[in-house]
């Protein structure tokens, strides 16, 4: 299962109890699988335009569809596309090939703050080694999900990385919404 499935599934899920919007946290017990439901007041959501998606140069090869994204990748376009008046967002996992749409979630800076750390910080040794692009999705949005959550955020995405100096350490650039 890929990471735009299981937006798509926490979608569902968070819309069945009555929520607006939902993301897959990544975090996973054998059947059950952690996702975050926001509620109308939180988010916007937007089909947004398939070629604006593959404007950014994160956009990976030629294939138009949304599912066949690494999850970094994806994560940071809609960061981007979000950026302009909000401060993250993240793709539904749905896409309308005929119409050349994508869904997309956005959070505004009222919910969101800006959080870095080291990919070396004793305190999240899952983070060791890491390298966004490669990471699997789980991993990933598992690892944003509990580094916001140490911080005292309910969730969060990650819109960044940069070199720190150091060989293989990176500073990753964390979104964490209350």
């Amino acid at each position: 299962m890929g990471w735009a499935y299981a937006n798509r599934s926490a979608e569902r899920v968070c819309a069945n109890y009555g929520y607006a919007r939902g993301m897959y946290t990544g975090e996973q017990s054998g059947e059950l699988m952690g996702i975050h439901c926001f509620t109308s007041d939180m988010v916007t959501w937007q089909d947004l335009p398939g070629s604006d998606a593959r404007a950014w140069a994160l956009w990976q090869g030629s294939s138009t569809s949304l599912d066949s994204q690494a999850a970094y990748n994806a994560g940071a376009i809609a960061d981007r596309e979000c950026g302009s008046v909000y401060n993250t967002g993240f793709f539904t996992g749905f896409q309308n090939t005929s119409a050349d749409l994508m869904g997309l979630v956005c959070i505004p800076s009222t919910h969101v703050a800006p959080r870095g750390v080291d990919t070396d910080d004793p305190r999240f040794p899952f983070l060791s080694g890491m390298n966004p692009p490669f990471t699997s999705w789980w991993h990933l949005r598992s690892s944003v999900n509990r580094v916001c959550q140490y911080f005292g955020y309910t969730t969060g995405t990650m819109d960044l990385y940069a070199n720190t100096g150091v060989p293989f350490v990176l500073n990753l650039g964390l979104q964490c919404i209350y």
